[in-house]
């Protein structure tokens, strides 16, 4: 049986298509979204038209980088700062029905957090980042991650290839590593091998590129997250960026887990700068800022046509 492309393929980290500059990490301009800063309180002015209040402990010290809530045991009320973000009175968003997701995602089990998080955005994550207050902007984005995690039910990289074939074409003659198709045959099924060939020790390309020195580190920082970051080096810059400030060179699961991996997802976003692309309905650019040229661009414009089907000119509520 053949391997099934959107599984088995590697992410805009993984692949050889982007120039050095593309996964430098750029921090997010919040003067962007809001008015005025009072820097000498933590109150902050909120874009025209929310209506919101967003005050007091809510925000950081400047540059006020978001501050997710914090779920309870049971997973369902989030607390903290964050949460004023989606309950505050007069935010409004493009909301998303649980009916709708399933439409979407079609065949592939989306994780259900991920799920969860999108339909409520309880933590106000797309609401910070303006993402979920316009609907073409949202069907851009959705469309883009779920190609990339295989309608959001793949945080982690799948490196058990079953075909050889597969491999070739995934990691061959167009990837740094250039694995023969003789040498595939002894990578089936073998994720730490596979790894250790294509992004560790094995490709000096990769292993320069990603600072893997120790073999392992291959597979220890495989593609996770929704948009599949890969490499020690690329850990480290995600864990250092305001936004997300977690440890993922120490803990590399921290980057699978269904938050993290939307928060990675949204820094990359808009490291990308794709808001404006998706303001003008640019799929063509949006997906080679992406990965660097265009591939899985026929899926991609099909996730987006079934995202503007459902989402698009819906107004926020």
């Amino acid at each position: 049986m053949a391997d099934d492309p959107l599984l088995c393929k590697a992410g805009p980290f993984g692949g050889d298509r982007l120039s050095g500059s593309a996964t430098s990490l750029l921090q997010t301009g919040l003067d962007r979204y809001f008015g005025h800063f009072d820097m000498g309180r933590t109150a902050m002015s909120t874009p025209a038209g929310t209506g919101a209040n967003l005050s007091g402990s809510a925000w950081s010290a400047p540059p006020f980088a978001f501050t997710p809530a914090v779920f309870s045991t049971a997973g369902q009320q989030p607390t903290g700062p964050a949460t004023l973000a989606r309950t505050a009175e007069g935010v409004k968003v493009v909301r998303i029905t649980a009916a709708e997701f399933k439409i979407f995602t079609g065949k592939y089990t989306p994780n259900r957090e991920v799920a969860r998080i999108l339909c409520d955005d309880t933590s106000g994550l797309l609401w910070f980042h303006n993402l979920n207050r316009s609907s073409l902007r949202l069907c851009h984005f959705l469309a883009q991650m779920a190609h990339e995690s295989t309608r959001f039910s793949q945080l982690r990289e799948l490196l058990g290839y079953s075909t050889p074939e597969r491999i070739v074409e995934v990691f061959g003659p167009g990837h740094s590593a250039k694995v023969t198709l003789e040498e595939a045959k002894d990578l089936v099924n073998n994720a730490a091998a596979l790894a250790e060939r294509v992004y560790g020790l094995g490709n000096p390309t990769k292993a320069k590129e990603f600072n893997h020195t120790v073999k392992g580190e291959g597979l220890k920082y495989r593609g996770r997250g929704l948009v599949h970051l890969t490499g020690k080096a690329n850990y480290e810059k995600m864990g250092n960026h305001p936004d997300i400030q977690l440890p993922l060179v120490a803990q590399p699961e921290l980057a699978e887990e269904p938050l993290n991996a939307l928060r990675i997802a949204v820094c990359f976003w808009k490291s990308r700068n794709l808001d404006a692309l998706a303001d003008v309905d640019d799929i063509v650019t949006i997906t080679k800022r992406i990965n660097g040229g265009d591939n899985g661009l026929s899926d991609r414009k099909g996730l987006l046509k079934t995202a503007k089907s459902l989402w698009l000119d819906r107004a926020p509520e």
